[in-house]
């Protein structure tokens, strides 16, 4: 299968996600212990967007984290978990990190 890359991504009707744009995002895989208790699995954040990938009906977000580590964010479609105790669920964009003017 072919994978449809764009250096743009939009989230809403009003907000677009480009290079160098940093957000915020929340959910993504975890895992289930034996006791109940779950750990994230997700990096650190904010993210800078770097491009969004499709193939077929997943979508990937490829950014950077907070220590500019490259990082794939799984944003839809279905995924397969190697381990039963690892849940992958997608992550979703909550909002951007706009700069802040002088004065503020």
């Amino acid at each position: 299968m072919n994978i449809e890359r764009r250096d743009e991504y939009r989230v809403s009707p009003r907000v677009i996600l480009r290079p160098g744009v940093r957000f915020r995002a929340q959910g993504g895989p975890f895992v289930r212990l034996a006791d109940g208790t779950t750990v994230s699995l997700k990096p650190l954040g904010p993210y800078t967007f770097r491009r969004w990938l499709r193939q077929g009906d997943c979508e990937w977000i490829e950014a950077g984290d907070r220590q500019g580590s490259h990082c794939i964010l799984h944003i839809a479609g279905q995924r397969k978990s190697v381990d039963e105790a690892v849940v992958t669920r997608p992550y979703h964009i909550r909002s951007t990190i706009r700069k802040r003017g002088r004065g503020r």
